[in-house]
C-alpha cells in the first residue's frame, strides 16, 4: 500500500507524517527511509527491524498507537455559523451489487474495482467531486464549486 501511495505523487512526497493502519515492517521502513524525507511515522506497531532502520535516520520519530478500535456508528458534529449541526454519521458505501452498466461495452473487472474505489474516495470530497483512479490508486481529486448555481 505504501508503494502505491508513494507512486501517485513522488515529487510531493516529502516531510510531514506517514500513517499506517497495520504494523510497520522492515521492508516498508527501508523504502520510506531510502526514498523520502519524513519526520513522523505512526502505526499500530513496528517490528524491531523497522525500528532499527528508522533509528539510523536522524530526526525520524516512530509512534505506535496500538490497534485501531472499531468505529461506533453515531453522530457527526459540524460547526456552522451561529450553531452546531448534529446529524447521523453517513456510513453508506456503494457496493458492486448496486452498480448497473448501461453502455454496450462492459467494464473489465479492474475498471469495476476502480469505480468502487472512486466512490469511496469521492464520498469524502466536499462537493461536486471528481476522482481519477487507475489500478486502485488515486491519481487526482477535484472539488467543484460548492454552489450548484455557480458551478
Amino acid at each position: 500500500a505504501y508503494d502505491r501511495a508513494y507512486k501517485t505523487d513522488p515529487t510531493s512526497a516529502f516531510g510531514g507524517i506517514i500513517a499506517f493502519n497495520r504494523e510497520l515492517d522492515a521492508e516498508t521502513a527501508q523504502a520510506i527511509i531510502s526514498r523520502q524525507f519524513v519526520e513522523v511515522i505512526i502505526a499500530p506497531s513496528a517490528s524491531e527491524e523497522a525500528l532499527k532502520i528508522t533509528a539510523a535516520k536522524q530526526n525520524v520519530r516512530v509512534l505506535t498507537c496500538g490497534q485501531w478500535g472499531e468505529r461506533v456508528p453515531g453522530l457527526d458534529f459540524k460547526r456552522v455559523n451561529g450553531g452546531l449541526l448534529v446529524q447521523d454519521r453517513d456510513l453508506g458505501m456503494v457496493g458492486a451489487e448496486e452498480l448497473r452498466v448501461v453502455t454496450k461495452r462492459q467494464p473489465s473487472e479492474q475498471e469495476l474495482r476502480d469505480a468502487l474505489f472512486c466512490w469511496k474516495v469521492a464520498k469524502f470530497v466536499k462537493s461536486n467531486a471528481i476522482v481519477y483512479v487507475k489500478n486502485n490508486m488515486t491519481i487526482g481529486i477535484g472539488a467543484g464549486q460548492m454552489s450548484r448555481v455557480y458551478s
